[in-house]
């Protein structure tokens, strides 16, 4: 029912588990981008995936590799917004206000 794990590959060289910077077993360090260590910098894999890209990039007036560079880049700003934004909030919650900080004492025990 269900399929026993492969222990061919140990846990410390699966995929998932490079460091940041390091290139994977069988992929050149050249191919992996600063911002993400396990995808490549490449154009995207399945034909209709790069036909659709290719279509995407002629409609915006660009080639595929500029596209695929901008929309990087888009993907790369919305990330460092997004971790800007978790940032301001661990801020905002790391001191209580001044009625949360009352309650919390009135509900300390003597």
């Amino acid at each position: 029912m269900f399929r026993k794990k492969s222990s061919a590959v140990p846990p410390a060289a699966s995929p998932g588990k490079v460091p940041a910077g390091k290139a994977p077993a069988g992929r050149p360090a050249s191919k992996i981008s600063a911002g993400n260590a396990n995808r490549p910098a490449a154009a995207p894999g399945s034909a209709g995936k790069q036909a659709y890209e290719a279509r995407r990039a002629a409609k915006a007036g660009l080639s595929v590799e500029k596209w695929m560079a901008e929309k990087e880049r888009r993907a790369d700003t919305v990330r460092e917004e997004a971790e800007r934004e978790r940032q301001r909030a661990l801020k905002k919650a790391a001191k209580p206000g001044l009625l949360r900080r009352l309650l919390d004492r009135a509900h300390r025990p003597i």
